[in-house]
């Protein structure tokens, strides 16, 4: 069976009620990477609270509500503008790995990063790594020190991306769930130790990103 089948078997799994996960856990900003050329009149910074009409209106998959609730908890979104127009964004988690199948709670001196999105018109000016390269600075100078994320096993590109910004693989895991009622994530590899198989949690998923 050749591997680029497996996402669509999959999918049909998960019409059925079986769904079957693998991801990667993610470090990001592990070593020094040059900063991209752009454009000088694109400026990078936290989100305001006056632009926080801009970010609802960019913003293409959550709604006006879970953005306010997000940044009630404390969560902070990191963000790239044009002059007066916001082109690209990425949310940062101060207090938990927020993804359901990874769920914990985060140390002091970590983060994790999700929701990453650029604007198409945008694309293929290298706007998504210097955003990534120039939060990791802004982390950096809050006292921050471990930049978290995940990647989807079989989602080549963001994988091949978060390599060349000097990001590594921790562990590879495993997020199985059936019928929405029973749900475990097992760890496969932690990488430089070999393979393993031991279950992290079971019950249902909780706080998804």
């Amino acid at each position: 069976m050749r591997v680029r089948l497996v996402p669509a078997i999959l999918r049909r799994l998960r019409k059925i009620g079986l769904h079957i996960e693998p991801f990667y856990t993610v470090l990001e900003g592990s070593t020094e990477k040059e900063q991209m050329l752009l454009n000088a009149r694109f400026r990078f910074g936290f989100i305001a609270e006056e632009e926080f009409d801009a970010l609802a209106d960019f913003e293409q998959s959550e709604p006006r509500g879970t953005l306010r609730r997000w940044l009630a908890e404390g969560k902070r979104c990191y963000a790239v503008w044009d002059g007066e127009r916001l082109i690209a964004n990425m949310w940062c988690d101060f207090k938990e790995f927020s993804y359901g199948p990874n769920y914990r709670r985060l140390k002091s001196n970590e983060v994790y990063l999700f929701a990453a999105y650029s604007h198409p018109d945008y694309r293929g000016q290298s706007l998504a790594p210097t955003m990534r390269l120039r939060c990791y600075e802004a982390l950096s100078e809050m006292g921050l020190s471990r930049f978290y994320s995940y990647t989807e096993f079989f989602n080549a590109a963001a994988r091949r991306f978060k390599e060349k910004l000097g990001a590594r693989n921790e562990e590879l895991r495993l997020h199985v769930c059936l019928f929405e009622r029973w749900s475990r994530t097992i760890t496969l590899r932690h990488y430089g130790e070999g393979l393993t198989a031991s279950p992290s949690r079971s019950g249902h998923s909780q706080n998804p990103a």
